[in-house]
């Protein structure tokens, strides 16, 4: 009977149960917090450069204008318009938003579009310097200030929203955005199309572009940059005097570990930065709850890494790289690192031993 019960023991303690990653509850929370955002991803646009297109002949194209993009463009000097251009079908929504910073320096800066098209019932009159295909209708949509700043929980950031176009395309052809403004120039947003989508390409290099999002909205790189540089030295330093106090030797395996680790805490503390900055503009919101989940999602992955990466010794096993393997693929799709952590990630996993020692 005893001989019994502990082969029973024996077999549960060496099975399935003695991973890792059904043994340590982080692990739990790290997979419940990677489903649950997925459902605030849609709140993203897909980034799209505008290009050179200060005349009708180069207007930039928007390939699927029923997909959800974000422009985000200048205006060099007032009495200049940029152009863009689509082919819809009849009876398809049409959807353009118009929208600015919160940066104090364009509390001036109020442009506004004309939307041109077969098909669309004339409204209002745009300026003269605003070129016009033959044959076709426009609508104007001149740009308002809104009393109150919009927070966006996907960048986390805040914005102005000055004009917006909704309805059906009345028929088939190619239609035209106008962006212009008379007095000044100025960054602005375009938000065209609703249907959010993303290639693959689109959805791993978001973080990047959100880069150039906060860039836009008037930060230096520097000042974005400041929360993961200020956790990479703080960090790297701690680490490092704890590793000496208690004579414990590191491997690459375990340095290149703590990088990435860092590097995925860092990205944490620039979403929260970000949150409380753009907070500041407009109080609380319920929108919040979203921006926590995207700063929760890093967070928890570095704690994994740094975990794991302090607990690598001299011997390592192939449990081990698969781990930062797979850590390192999470983080790349949940946008963890600014690329550059999953790539020290997978890299950890994959470099011969003599190379890690």
């Amino acid at each position: 009977m005893i001989d019994n019960m502990y082969m029973h023991y024996r077999l549960e303690r060496t099975g399935l149960t003695k991973c890792l990653f059904l043994r340590k509850p982080f692990f739990y929370f790290l997979v419940l917090i990677a489903l649950v955002c997925m459902t605030p991803y849609s709140f993203a646009h897909s980034p799209l450069g505008s290009g050179d297109n200060e005349s009708l002949a180069t207007a930039t194209v928007i390939s699927d204008p029923t997909k959800s993009w974000a422009i985000y463009a200048e205006l060099h000097e007032g009495g200049e318009a940029q152009y863009y251009r689509f082919d819809i079908d009849e009876g398809q929504k049409i959807h353009v938003m118009l929208f600015k910073p919160t940066d104090q320096e364009l509390a001036d800066f109020l442009p506004g579009f004309v939307l041109m098209g077969p098909g669309l019932t004339e409204q209002g009159e745009h300026p003269q310097y605003v070129e016009e295909p033959s044959g076709v209708e426009h609508q104007v949509f001149e740009g308002t200030q809104a009393s109150k700043a919009t927070y966006e929980p996907f960048s986390p950031s805040t914005f102005y929203s000055l004009a917006e176009a909704d309805l059906q395309a009345p028929t088939t052809g190619t239609y035209y955005v106008a962006v212009y403004e008379s007095s000044r120039g100025g960054r602005y947003g375009l938000a065209i199309g609703d249907v959010e989508s993303y290639t693959l390409n689109e959805w791993i290099l978001i973080p990047i572009s959100l880069l150039s999002v906060y860039q836009w909205a008037g930060q230096s790189l520097a000042v974005v940059l400041a929360p993961l540089i200020v956790v990479l030295v703080v960090g790297f330093v701690l680490i490092i005097w704890l590793r000496n106090r208690m004579a414990k030797p590191a491997s690459r395996l375990n340095w290149l570990g703590v990088l990435a680790g860092l590097l995925f805490v860092g990205t944490a503390m620039i979403v929260l930065t970000q949150m409380v900055l753009s907070l500041s503009q407009t109080g609380l919101v319920s929108e919040v709850a979203v921006t926590i989940i995207f700063m929760i999602i890093p967070l928890v992955l570095g704690l994994a890494t740094l975990r794991l990466s302090l607990k690598a010794t001299e011997e390592i096993r192939l449990r081990t790289r698969i781990y930062f393997v797979i850590l390192g693929l999470v983080a790349l799709f949940l946008w963890a690192g600014l690329l550059i952590g999953p790539v020290v990630a997978v890299i950890a996993a994959l470099l011969p031993k003599r190379l890690l020692l």
